[in-house]
């Protein structure tokens, strides 16, 4: 209880750490706050702090430190959070007692209306975050260590709070001159000089005239020189952890934490100069990726990395990184990868490509990626072939399942000829789905999807061809001709003649484009810096989770075994020879254990064992975890997360030696017509949001004019 805890002194955008003992008084504090925090005075500032249940505890005496530190430390918290306050300062005690006196005199009693109107009261105040605006102005000598540019921001932000207008006198690189609007017309003396110091940069106020005699000096919602410029200096915090703040969201936030009134276009352009303020110049960026790639394979050795220029205008073509850490881990997760491809949203454009494989705790697990111009086939055989390159020393045979995208599909045949190749079943449903019109309805659609889902799904020849003539009996040439675009043996698993664990779509590709979705509308350098961070961190909360198991097989897996027991506990198992049995559930199931085969398929498809399988094994005795793929095993998942990524540090940017004076240049883009695009436009055959029907008020397809509902 006599332990020190942690006060995080909170005013505005800086954070002070100071201890708080049990013996700490209240002054100690406030000076400890002042002393830091040059811009405040001991006498003028107000301490709260937050505790669970009360978010604005006062913080005013010795006795409310005491109370603090013991509350605190019978509940083992080690921090607080103290919000300083700036008040208007205390009032001496002479001019208190004239003021009491003059008001006694008079006769007047000093009543609190409120206290009687209830709902009619006016309510008291909000202090807002630009209340700190009002110290940006204070004193001849005050430094703006961010030029010139700072000092007129900082002077805008001053003139907002104040609730006043000004003018440039002068306004240029080197000095600043501002006088108050009202300087001709009310004779007001408000005036500011500020100018350069050419040793360090630095603006410094040189003269300062900080008092008003014009009236109207009020603060209001909406002044002029809001800008688009001093948007960008508020959110430029918020954009570094949240690029996709919406400019609507920017308008609220001003609006409620601010008392300001901002338009949706200098939102929208303020977090676009936050963005380049945070993340740099989008051109620059790319002139950053040769430094990158050499401090990557240095801190990282063992990475693939390969970025390609055009050979007479070094203008950036395409990237491609595969980290060590993923080359390794890959060895110990299924051997199949999903392949994908999707936009970048930045100034340039431009195509993510990457291999995404799954781990042993059915989690996906990016193995490469690359960035290039368009999804072709000349760009899919590139990244392929980089992606063969480190492939091809595992020595194993890799099953690929992709959405049939331009190119891929030459790609994957020329680069991987002895590979399987897998047609993602989700998007095949769409394709089929989009041949039939809907004037046909929805319930007929919605019936050849089905089947042709029942064929995909089918686990043997017999099954297929029972679902097939169902299929081509009801969907007419129309089916017939989209099912010779496609071959069986890559979408059916009864003629599949790899091995794909169970997966028939590209899911683990969407959840990698899904969780890239921020980082994909930051300049290149950016991006794969962010989604190096990204899965570093991943890496690392996977390994230290990993460690803490106690299974045989990854958490995922051991609820499917003890599922699979569950269900089979009632099922009567015979033996017919040493490793071939019979199971008896619903139907009837021959078990072989040696060969590890099953009539229903499953243990076939998926790699590991099915209930009945389960429900024979436990009938002879053995042990189930014995006939589990080594890639579901808790070990296997440790080795797949044992290699780190290591960090990139730049603090010192050298070029690699040779290539001092390579500059990659960014790619040749044209910019799109309207205001760029950040979502993909939906294929006519993706789920829609349903329309209400006006006349029966149900969600469906129909109309007023359709409806024959009975009303």
């Amino acid at each position: 209880m006599d332990g020190s805890i942690v006060g995080r002194c909170r005013f505005g955008c800086k954070t002070l750490s100071i201890l708080i003992c049990k013996d700490t008084k209240h002054s100690d504090i406030c000076s400890q706050i002042c002393s830091r925090f040059k811009e405040l005075l001991v006498d003028e500032i107000k301490l709260t702090y937050a505790v669970k249940e009360h978010s604005s505890c006062l913080l005013e005496t010795d006795m409310d430190v005491r109370v603090l530190h013991l509350s605190l430390c019978n509940e083992n918290i080690n921090a607080v959070d103290i919000n300083v306050i700036r008040g208007e300062g205390k009032v001496s005690g002479n001019v208190e007692q004239d003021t009491m006196d003059s008001s006694d005199s008079e006769g007047n009693t000093s009543t609190d209306e409120n206290e009687y109107l209830g709902k009619y009261a006016a309510k008291e105040g909000r202090l807002y975050l630009s209340h700190e605006w009002k110290t940006y102005i204070r004193e001849v000598g005050q430094k703006y260590e961010g030029g010139v540019t700072e000092f007129r921001i900082k002077l805008c932000k001053y003139a907002f709070e104040k609730g006043f207008r000004f003018i440039y006198v002068k306004n240029d690189l080197k000095r600043v001159t501002a006088e108050c609007l009202n300087k001709h017309s009310e004779d007001c003396p408000w005036r500011v000089h500020a100018t350069v110091n050419p040793v360090n940069g630095f603006f410094y106020i040189k003269y300062l005239m900080n008092e008003h005699t014009c009236k109207g000096r009020i603060r209001t919602r909406q002044r002029r020189f809001m800008g688009s410029k001093i948007v960008s200096s508020v959110v430029a915090e918020q954009i570094r952890t949240k690029p996709q703040l919406k400019p609507v969201d920017i308008v609220t936030d001003f609006k409620q934490n601010y008392g300001l009134n901002i338009s949706y276009y200098n939102a929208w352009y303020g977090k676009e100069l936050a963005k380049k303020q945070v993340h740099g110049d989008e051109a620059f960026s790319y002139r950053q990726l040769v430094w990158y790639i050499d401090a990557l394979l240095k801190t990282n050795p063992g990475s693939h990395c390969y970025l390609e220029c055009d050979a007479n205008s070094s203008r950036f073509e395409r990237l491609f990184i595969s980290y060590h850490a993923s080359i390794e881990g890959f060895k110990f997760c299924r051997p199949f990868l999903c392949l994908d491809g999707t936009f970048v949203k930045n100034k340039y454009k431009g195509h993510m490509l990457a291999a995404t494989g799954k781990n042993g705790n059915q989690g996906f697990f990016p193995l490469a990626f690359a960035i290039v111009d368009s999804e072709n086939e000349a760009n899919w055989t590139w990244f392929l072939e980089n992606l063969s390159d480190i492939l091809s020393p595992q020595g194993r045979n890799i099953t690929f399942i992709s959405d049939r995208c331009k190119g891929l599909l030459e790609g994957v045949q020329n680069v991987f000829p002895e590979s399987n190749h897998f047609f993602c079943l989700h998007h095949l449903k769409h394709n089929v789905l989009g041949r039939y019109p809907a004037s046909l309805g929805k319930r007929y659609r919605d019936w050849i999807v089905w089947y042709f889902t029942r064929c995909a799904y089918a686990p043997t020849e017999e099954a297929f061809n029972h679902h097939m003539k169902k299929l081509q009996k009801d969907g007419g040439k129309t089916i017939l001709e989209f099912l010779d675009t496609i071959p069986n043996e890559n979408w059916s698993n009864a003629f599949f003649p790899g091995k794909k664990y169970g997966e028939m779509c590209s899911n683990l590709a969407e959840c990698f484009n899904s969780w890239i979705v921020v980082e994909r509308e930051l300049p290149i350098f950016q991006l794969f810096e962010r989604l190096r961070v990204k899965m570093m961190v991943k890496y690392a909360a996977r390994r230290r989770e990993a460690e803490k198991w106690t299974t045989h097989l990854c958490p995922n897996m051991e609820k499917k075994l003890q599922k699979a027991v569950d269900i089979g506990r009632h099922w009567d198992v015979s033996r017919s020879s040493e490793h071939v049995f019979e199971v008896r559930a619903e139907y009837s199931f021959v078990i072989d254990i040696q060969q590890r085969t099953c009539s229903c398929h499953q243990w076939q498809l998926n790699g590991f064992p099915c209930a009945h399988a389960i429900a024979a094994i436990l009938a002879d005795f053995g042990d189930p975890y014995d006939y589990f793929e080594p890639y579901f095993t808790a070990d296997y998942y440790r080795s797949c997360y044992d290699i780190p990524i290591v960090p990139v540090p730049d603090v010192e940017k050298e070029s690699p030696e040779g290539l001092e004076d390579f500059i990659v240049k960014p790619p040749l883009t044209k910019k799109p017509p309207g205001r760029p695009r950040t979502k993909r436009i939906k294929s006519s055959v993706e789920d829609r949001r349903a329309n209400k029907c006006s006349r029966c008020g149900h969600a469906s397809q129909h109309n007023r004019k359709t409806c024959n509902s009975q009303i």
